[in-house]
């Protein structure tokens, strides 16, 4: 249906997008809606469920759909829930006690 709608008003898709299905306390769940399709980037079919809740992310441009580097730095920061943190540093291991206290599976901004 992106497609679709994009040919009608002459844009294109954004590649590497993705759209996620969401659960409670989690933002990005496993079954996803892909922006742009391309040979190297896939996602497996899923059908919808009553109930589920989708989170849509939609980008396109009037340009070929690339994503570029930007000179904007990064605000908002998710944690890897599976990833195991070894922190040396003592303000680094307090700043991830306070980020696991208030939103521990949500993103969150460094204010």
């Amino acid at each position: 249906m992106i497609k679709k709608v994009c040919e009608e008003f002459s844009v294109t898709p954004v590649e590497g997008v993705l759209s996620h299905k969401m659960k409670r306390h989690l933002i990005d769940g496993n079954d996803t809606i892909i922006n742009h399709e391309t040979a190297d980037m896939k996602v497996a079919e899923w059908e919808f469920q009553p109930g589920d809740v989708i989170g849509l992310d939609i980008y396109v441009t009037s340009g070929e759909g690339k994503p570029k580097e930007g000179d904007y730095r990064t605000t908002v920061f998710k944690r890897e829930l599976d990833t195991q943190y070894s922190l040396k540093i003592n303000k680094a291991r307090q700043f991830f006690a306070e980020v696991n206290k208030k939103n521990p599976t949500l993103p969150f901004c460094l204010r």
